[in-house]
């Protein structure tokens, strides 16, 4: 048996040991590309977690869709990988405290065959967010306008809108949420057309799902809260036919000294007026009266909305109008005698008199200008410049504050005699 191994091995033998040669080499070529370290990166999906309390407030946008992922290990391995085998996530629920920027990591996972040999290296590694709590706090809700009246050709009806519920349940961010005070409906003009139907009102009512405006104290918008609605009924009634009368505003107290009042009006200038009883009766009334504007401390023209005095027995069509006012700053008028005529540039060793020693002055401005002014803001001077001896005539020039007219100069050329000592 052993020789005849003996002899099936001498059989051929050089060949046999060149095949043993090719497969050790062959074998040693495969461990070490198995072995070799290399590294290839994919574009994979990034899965977000969300947390199931907060809300992402700040986040990276471009990260919600992919992450670019750089893999490391035996090159067999890497080699046979694709992007559809990775699995990258960010995981929100780690988040601990809300309202505070916190690092986030960036998760990847591969086959479950290549765990320990493998590395995945995610890029960027950590998503920078801020949370924020979700919250629902009931809110009041205002519709505007009110009341008022619709005017269909000849005809006019007044409308009354009314919120079903007076106050909605709003979810948002907390931290936005708690600056809301108030949830406004605002009413257009198309809500408060009567439904007509051949002329005559096809419903008496009706109601309207609208939008609301969360405002805060001082009725400025809230952003970043998702949109939210309340429900508005309209009823209409018809009012009978009634007449324009003029509308004439009312002032109280007095403008500063130093203003006076242009002119008071109205916008619009006529109401509609009708009897109390609604009965088609036309009151004999020719004017409405405004509740008094009060002027007092006011300085500047303005605009405000005025509620109208129904006069006894009748209805009108609106309650209140924009009044506007005008007012304007008067002129005034200060004089300043005696004021000290000074001598500039004279000759240098010459002797200068003034017929005149002071001049009294006259200006004339706006009355805020004007009235504060005492003798210390006006000078008075000559220029005496590039005169000789003797006696000449010269223009009295005046020092005032800008803004302000100089009406006179009294007097307004003084004689100015210069004179030198001989020995």
């Amino acid at each position: 048996m052993i020789n005849r191994l003996l002899s099936l091995l001498k059989q051929d033998f050089w060949w046999k040991a060149l095949a043993v040669v090719l497969a050790l080499l062959l074998w040693v070529m495969v461990v070490q590309d198995y072995n070799k370290v290399t590294s290839v990166t994919f574009d994979v999906p990034l899965e977000v977690i969300s947390h199931p309390e907060y809300e992402l407030y700040e986040g990276r946008e471009d990260l919600e869709t992919q992450v670019e992922v750089r893999v490391t290990g035996p090159n067999l391995l890497v080699s046979s990988l694709k992007a559809t085998d990775l699995h990258a996530w960010v995981d929100y629920r780690t988040v601990q405290q809300p309202g505070r920027t916190q690092e986030v990591r960036v998760q990847v996972s591969g086959p479950e065959r290549f765990r320990g040999q493998v590395e995945y290296r995610p890029s960027p590694s950590t998503v920078s967010v801020t949370l924020v709590e979700n919250r629902t706090l009931t809110i009041p809700v205002v519709v505007t306008p009110d009341s008022g009246i619709v005017t269909v050709g000849q005809r006019e009806f007044r409308y009354t809108a009314a919120l079903v519920t007076e106050r909605i349940p709003v979810s948002g961010r907390a931290d936005y949420l708690g600056l809301v005070r108030t949830a406004v409906v605002a009413l257009q003009g198309a809500d408060l057309e009567p439904p007509l139907e051949d002329g005559r009102l096809a419903q008496a009512a009706a109601r309207l799902q609208k939008p609301v405006r969360l405002v805060d104290a001082v009725m400025q918008p809230v952003e970043k809260i998702p949109e939210h609605f309340a429900e508005v009924e309209i009823t209409w009634e018809e009012l009978p036919p009634g007449k324009r009368v003029a509308v004439q505003p009312q002032t109280t107290g007095s403008v500063p000294a130093g203003f006076e009042l242009v002119g008071v009006s109205a916008a619009p200038e006529s109401v509609t007026i009708r009897s109390a009883n609604l009965d088609g009766s036309l009151p004999s009334v020719s004017v409405v009266y405004t509740e008094p504007v009060d002027l007092t401390g006011q300085t500047q023209n303005f605009t405000t909305v005025a509620r109208l005095v129904a006069p006894a027995g009748t209805s009108l069509a609106q309650t209140s109008v924009e009044v506007t006012v005008l007012i304007r700053e008067v002129n005034a008028e200060k004089v300043f005698g005696a004021v000290p005529i000074v001598v500039q540039n004279a000759p240098e060793g010459a002797g200068v008199t003034l017929s005149d020693p002071t001049v009294e002055v006259r200006l004339t401005g706006r009355y805020s200008l004007v009235h504060p002014l005492d003798a210390s803001a006006v000078a008075a001077y000559v220029d005496a410049g590039g005169l000789g001896p003797g006696t000449h005539r010269v223009p009295v020039k005046v020092l005032y504050p800008p803004e302000i007219v100089e009406s006179a100069i009294d007097p307004a050329v003084v004689e100015v005699t210069i004179s030198f000592e001989t020995e």
